[in-house]
């Protein structure tokens, strides 16, 4: 048993305060945001006229009803939360037979080239064998299916049945999805907010003859590790938000959002400490990529994508569980990185299936929504133009990109609730959580049997 538990602090109605380290945010916050917002303004009064010439030629009606643009921002967030809720239905419905619809079309996906290409005679079949680095893709999924129904298929059983219990969860606490969709905005918001102190401040960097020196451009480095700093750190809070809601319910409690975001605040030191780590690594991600993309080796420049790509997924890897562990355990960053590491060692192959089996259970979700934006578009835009099939076919595509918002909130929320739930039942067979939980009896029944084959098949 760990000496802190997060469900504790629930009962009390009490939660640890960091003042200190709130107020040091709210100024880095603050500043970022109101540089922003001033850099953004002063571009606004200088290329008023163009901004408002190029939407008028984009749209006039649009040009002269800006507040469309928040109407219709708006009607995209609540549609999200609706679609959100119509996968979560879907997820408690259907569970593990998303991994295998996910499996099927991944494999479909993977050989279609090679399967297009032998049909068609581009690729005669008796010339596939020195063709092979196409197959390559098709091999490496065939392979991992087989791995995951055969050898594994105990372990993805269990999956299964958390996919069920992450959409039971998200449906009874719909907070769930409010920290990821903020982030979404926040996102969005801060790249604004980053390009316009980089436009107003540095508008040299438009000039692709500038060369980067830094003395003269200091301020485009500092600049890059605030915008990284606060949009990491705002995805850290959302995330361990979204985790502490799900660990409380878990432990058969009924949380708000109010209560997620205390927990998150009661950890802020760790989460600032994990966030500057993580910027850390994405710098040195992208010192790499910039070094040997100047290369003239081809072979160079792959391997410091490759060597860019490896740091970026041992780190995930290696982070893995400290969110859920350093909400739940209030734990340092240090000590939830070692916690999230060692649980990892010992849980690897559930780690992996998530990453792969569910993943691809949770796209074929994402899947849906975008078919279903694509075709309700096209049926207002063969309503609205009279049949016009030119005009249907583009409100289908632009339909189509903006499902990415909504299957984009389902995939992060359903990431955040899963992994947290793996957690919650890693310590819960390990006996270190006792008591009642809030998995239904016929469901826990069937993850203690998956479990129990599982360990016995290794």
């Amino acid at each position: 048993m760990t000496s802190v538990d997060l469900i504790d602090y629930h009962e009390r109605k009490k939660y640890p305060s960091h003042k200190g380290a709130i107020a040091g945010l709210l100024v880095v916050f603050g500043a970022f945001i109101g540089l922003g917002v001033y850099s953004l303004w002063n571009l606004w009064q200088v290329y008023e006229t163009e901004i408002t010439t190029a939407l008028a030629a984009l749209s006039p009606l649009l040009a002269d009803n800006l507040w469309l643009l928040a109407v219709g921002l708006g009607a995209l967030v609540l549609l999200s939360l609706l679609m959100g809720l119509g996968a979560s239905m879907a997820a408690r419905r259907f569970g593990g037979t998303l991994i295998y619809i996910g499996a099927g079309i991944m494999n479909l996906l993977t050989w279609g080239l090679v399967l297009w290409l032998v049909i068609t005679g581009a690729i005669p079949i008796a010339l596939l064998a020195t063709a092979w680095p196409i197959m390559i893709p098709g091999l490496f999924t065939l392979f991992l299916t087989l791995l995951l129904f055969t050898v594994f298929r105990d372990r993805v059983r269990r999956a299964g049945e958390i996919i069920k219990l992450t959409g039971q969860v998200t449906l009874d606490e719909k907070g769930t999805f409010v920290p990821p969709l903020l982030t979404m905005v926040f996102t969005l918001i801060s790249a604004l907010l980053f390009g316009g102190i980089l436009l107003y401040y540095m508008p040299q960097i438009l000039d692709s003859s500038h060369v980067f020196t830094l003395e003269t451009d200091w301020g485009y480095i500092v600049g890059i590790v605030v915008y990284l700093f606060v949009t990491i750190f705002f995805y850290n809070i959302a995330y361990s938000t979204t985790s502490a809601i799900t660990y409380i319910y878990m432990r058969g409690k009924d949380p708000s959002l109010g209560d997620g975001v205390k927990a998150s605040l009661g950890v802020v030191g760790g989460l600032v400490v994990l966030s500057i780590m993580s910027v850390i690594v994405v710098l040195i991600q992208m010192v790499i990529r910039a070094v040997t993309r100047k290369s003239g080796s081809p072979i160079a420049r792959g391997a410091g994508a490759a060597a860019s790509g490896i740091i970026g997924w041992v780190w995930m890897l290696v982070n893995y569980f400290t969110i859920p562990a350093m909400v739940a355990e209030e734990l340092s960053a240090t000590k939830a990185i070692k916690r999230s590491a060692g649980l990892v060692r010992k849980n690897f192959v559930d780690v992996m299936i998530k990453e792969t089996a569910v993943r691809w259970g949770f796209g074929v979700l994402a899947g849906m929504m975008f078919i279903g934006f694509a075709a309700f578009g096209a049926l207002f835009g063969y309503i609205y133009f009279a049949g016009d099939i030119y005009m249907t076919i583009i409100l289908a595509v632009v339909f189509m990109v903006f499902a990415a918002i909504p299957s984009t909130l389902v995939l992060r929320t359903f990431d955040i609730v899963y992994v947290t739930l793996l957690y919650v039942f890693i310590r819960r067979k390990e006996g270190d959580i006792t008591g009642k939980t809030a998995i239904p009896a016929a469901m826990n029944q069937e993850l203690d049997r998956a479990y129990d084959r599982a360990q016995k098949s290794g």
